[in-house]
């Protein structure tokens, strides 16, 4: 599994692969470090204390991965497949060829149940499945929420095994400038299976 991830993330790295359409960005890549530590399953054999700035990294690559699922699916081929009258396309990303691919990518980042409920589908914009052994996606792209201003993540260290990431969102007027609240999430870091995950995630925006 090691080898087989570190294969997905220098194949992420190759110039143009990981964008998805240029209606909705990827949001910015994972720092150097932050890819050679993803690049060992984030395997240790004891929970450690971690710097912000490792889990802030964290977070950012987060955000990225988790969205495929909402923001706009990896880099689609045209080829093309009907499912249950919903069209879905080829995924073009080397590295990632079926499901089992992405499963293995998505357990360097989420939980095994959050992992698990992604890839089931439920509630999310884009959809993928295996057609005749091979990944392909469907769902739309979306922009960001203009009604969301600006965001402040925090990091609370809860246990010797889990930390909260805290992420307040600014609510915007009709004006589009003024704030008129606040939206709060709280997404847990947790030492599971001897990796560092996200249990819980959305993207706030």
């Amino acid at each position: 599994m090691r080898k087989t991830l570190l294969a997905l993330l220098c194949a992420l790295l190759l110039p143009g692969c990981a964008a998805p359409s240029e209606e909705a960005p990827a949001p910015a890549s994972a720092p150097a470090g932050r890819m050679e530590r993803m690049s060992s399953s984030m395997v240790e054999s004891s929970a450690r204390p971690l710097p912000e700035a490792e889990i802030l990294a964290a977070y950012e690559w987060a955000q990225r991965v988790y969205g495929w699922f909402d923001r706009a699916p990896l880099p689609l081929s045209e080829e093309s497949a009907v499912l249950s009258g919903a069209t879905y396309y080829r995924v073009n990303m080397p590295g990632v060829e079926d499901l089992e691919d992405l499963r293995t990518y998505l357990r360097g980042v989420f939980s095994q149940e959050l992992t698990d409920r992604l890839l089931d589908g439920s509630g999310a914009r884009v959809r993928y499945r295996n057609v005749r052994g091979v990944l392909y996606a469907s769902g739309e792209a979306r922009e960001r929420d203009a009604g969301k201003g600006e965001i402040r993540v925090e990091v609370e260290r809860l246990a010797e095994d889990l930390y909260s990431v805290n992420v307040m969102v600014d609510l915007l007027a009709e004006d589009g400038k003024s704030v008129a609240g606040l939206e709060s999430w709280s997404f847990p870091y947790a030492f599971i299976e001897d990796r560092w995950v996200f249990t819980d995630f959305r993207l706030v925006d």
